[in-house]
């Protein structure tokens, strides 16, 4: 299947068109140079309903897998996926990832497909039949059409074909490599310098201190393998907690939120009373747990580090732990 934008679809696609021009001379030779992309890059066109205006080129294959849903993405080169109630992480297959400092463009636009596709349903073909751990292709289910995660990176010019896997992604790579896309581009060395340079300190952030705040974050639970969770927050003083912004942190710069959730709730609270936060992957799968608010979004069973913005300011950072002591979650605040 070819994507083009719709602009070249209407050209391209139009047969009265083209049967206007095809017994003209002149038309002949507009009708190569509309074609002449095709020539060249065959399958090359635009992705746009899940990820904007993305190049894409559609690889000489079609999915073979299992139904997976995307509920998580991991420092941007792997995926976590639950299929069957099981959970697993999955590395893309046939892409290796420049290692860039993590504020780099290319490593930002990468984590912002990953963050996108979470919540996605996905087919996933693996080696392996049971265990899908390890390298993997990913095929993302955009309605009647599957977009390969690999080649849309490719494409893009975020990472390399490293030659591995049954899918020649040499087209998608060259295709990236001709416009000069991600990590093609013309003068990236120079451009890659001055970044770094301009760089503030790795690790740091600068907050109000941490006993000045009204509402602080004392509890995590997770359940089902991420498909459930828990966050209970604790008010110091009475007031409303509507404006509060409780974000998931990326693991790799704490100065960035992967996903963040503001809290509407105008009703007044208590000092010392408790307001909990369900997180789930699916708002129409909601369990029975007494909570206050619903937050689409997964949470790394394995541990991470959460964000939490007071009104007054304070941006607090915890980091969450599981304690095989305790069978549940250590919250260390570290601010």
């Amino acid at each position: 299947m070819l994507y083009f934008p719709q602009s070249s679809r209407d050209l391209v696609g139009g047969g009265v068109f083209l049967r206007s021009i095809v017994f003209n001379p002149l038309g002949l030779v507009l009708a190569y140079l509309l074609l002449l992309p095709v020539l060249l890059f065959g399958n090359a066109g635009v992705v746009s309903s899940l990820f904007g205006e993305l190049e894409y080129v559609t690889p000489e294959a079609s999915p073979n897998g299992h139904e997976v849903l995307i509920v998580g993405s991991n420092h941007g080169s792997s995926l976590s996926i639950l299929e069957g109630g099981s959970l697993y992480t999955v590395t893309l297959l046939g892409v290796d990832f420049p290692k860039l400092n993590p504020y780099d463009g290319i490593n930002l636009s990468l984590n912002s497909i990953m963050r996108s596709i979470v919540g996605l349903k996905a087919i996933v073909e693996s080696s392996k039949k049971f265990n899908f751990d390890g390298p993997a292709y990913l095929w993302l289910k955009d309605g009647e059409r599957t977009v390969l995660l690999q080649s849309l990176i490719l494409s893009n010019g975020l990472g390399n074909f490293n030659g591995q896997g049954y899918i020649n992604l040499y087209d998608a790579q060259q295709h990236a490599k001709s416009k000069g896309l991600g990590i093609w581009e013309e003068n990236r060395d120079s451009l890659t310098k001055n970044s770094v340079s301009n760089l503030p300190s790795a690790q740091t952030t600068t907050t109000a201190g941490h006993m000045s705040s009204w509402v602080e974050l004392i509890d995590v639970r997770i359940f089902d393998n991420g498909s459930f969770g828990l966050i209970t927050l604790v008010t110091r003083e009475a007031g409303s907690m509507a404006g509060t912004i409780v974000s998931v942190v990326s693991n790799t710069d704490i100065t960035k939120d992967e996903d963040s959730f503001t809290i509407n709730d105008q009703r007044e609270l208590k000092a010392g009373e408790s307001y909990v936060v369900l997180l789930t992957i699916d708002r129409a799968q909601t369990p029975s747990f007494n909570y206050n608010t619903i937050w689409v979004t997964y949470l790394d069973p394995s541990g991470g580090f959460l964000g939490l913005k007071n009104l007054n300011g304070a941006r607090l950072l915890y980091e969450y732990e599981y304690s095989r002591k305790i069978n549940g979650y250590v919250v260390t605040p570290l601010n």
